[in-house]
């Protein structure tokens, strides 16, 4: 379909109302307007524009989406010895690392520090633990998630508790913003999240160093905003 006829559905959605979830798990929303759409995935097609991912959330409620992961080549300290001493045991007695850090220092001491050149990530004894290139950390967010349509809803649950979507406003986000990005960096809105551990070997088990934001804040990752709904 085209972006005007991707306009022209959302709007008959909006008319809709509110509708049921078609699936009663945190993902109704998303599952719920992608049944809606017509669509199988998240990531819908538009010649006019491509390939772009399709995100919807709850108005008036604020998670945490994940941007990217990014991981490579940032570490000053080995990813094992940064765990061994800055660590903790998990729930499976494992020495691990699963933590947000913002420019503030969290409970283990590490904190993220934002310079025109680099985003860095410190510890409380001023060691430098990892250090990302500002232009490089832009041309991989632009690589990840170059152009974003997201769809907000009000919500609300019905005589049986079933929770009920109004999709009513849209936006198409375009051209990834490295000032807005370190900016909300710098306010504490996107944080770095580690989540990785030692294994029985010794080896590191890490699922990637994500970049994450509050939902209701995306909007100001990117440059270019245009109203769909």
């Amino acid at each position: 379909m085209t972006l005007k006829e991707f306009k022209s559905k959302l709007t008959a959605i909006k008319k809709l109302d509110f509708v049921k979830s078609k699936r009663k798990s945190n993902t109704g929303i998303g599952y719920t307007l992608e049944t809606l759409l017509g669509i199988k995935e998240n990531n819908i097609k538009l010649p006019d524009l491509g390939e772009i991912e399709l995100k919807s959330k709850r108005k008036n409620v604020s998670t945490y989406v994940t941007m990217f992961t990014f991981n490579s080549g940032v570490w000053k300290i080995h990813q094992s010895d940064v765990i061994k001493t800055y660590g903790y045991k998990d729930e499976q007695k494992r020495k691990a690392l699963k933590c947000f850090v913002r420019v503030t220092p969290n409970a283990q001491g590490l904190y993220l520090k934002v310079t025109k050149q680099s985003l860095q990530m410190y510890h409380t004894d001023k060691t430098l633990i990892a250090e990302w290139d500002a232009t490089t950390l832009l041309q991989y967010f632009s690589a990840k998630l170059p152009s974003l349509i997201l769809v907000l809803a009000n919500t609300r649950r019905d005589e049986n508790n079933r929770e009920e979507f109004h999709y009513n406003e849209a936006y198409l986000l375009k051209t990834p913003s490295k000032t807005g990005l370190l900016k909300l960096i710098e306010q504490g809105f996107v944080v770095v999240d580690l989540r990785m551990h030692l294994k029985s070997s010794g080896g590191v088990r890490n699922r990637g160093t994500a970049f994450r934001v509050e939902e209701k804040n995306l909007v100001q990752c990117f440059a270019e905003k245009t109203k769909l709904l």
